[in-house]
């Protein structure tokens, strides 16, 4: 096959797999706006969830962090700004997970840190979603998450409970 043909035929067959030229999945704009409205969904039930009346007291903040695979990381500021109205929401960066208890590095107020991710599609409305969250060596848990494509949006339905026989 001539040098030009094979060239095409590779050019071809990266845009086909979605790959760029360096072999690294290319990933389009509209699936990091569906991610990012995933991520979303899930930190507000996880605010809601862990921000009840004595938590708001107590003056504590939620830490949030976005694990797209193994890495986690802060939310980028399209994300927190969608978060802005809740007062007591942080980046990850900003807080520290000790083994007393989680922290605002800055003032030391209580925190719980929020980690959401991988995500797992299950369909191209319903996603599966990691999350992980520290308040303490003795307070922390893994769980995995339903986040489902409604009318007004993606909602957060809550943790998946899958029962094996008995």
């Amino acid at each position: 096959m001539p040098g030009s043909a094979k060239a095409g035929l590779a050019a071809a067959a990266v845009g086909w797999l979605g790959l760029g030229p360096s072999a690294e999945p290319v990933v389009r704009p509209a699936e990091l706006a569906r991610e990012s409205a995933v991520f979303e969904a899930v930190f507000r039930q996880q605010i809601d969830e862990h921000l009840d009346a004595s938590a708001r007291a107590a003056r504590t903040v939620v830490c949030l962090a976005v694990d797209p695979g193994g890495a986690p990381q802060s939310p980028g500021r399209e994300l927190m700004a969608r978060l802005a109205k809740e007062p007591a929401v942080r980046r990850a960066a900003e807080c520290d997970a000790r083994p007393e208890g989680a922290v605002e590095a800055t003032t030391l107020r209580p925190a719980i840190i929020v980690t959401a991710g991988p995500i797992d599609w299950v369909a191209a409305d319903e996603a599966w979603v990691a999350v992980h969250y520290f308040r303490s060596a003795r307070s922390s848990a893994h769980r995995r998450y339903r986040v489902v494509q409604e009318r007004e949006g993606w909602v957060s339905l809550g943790p998946i409970l899958i029962d094996g026989p008995s």
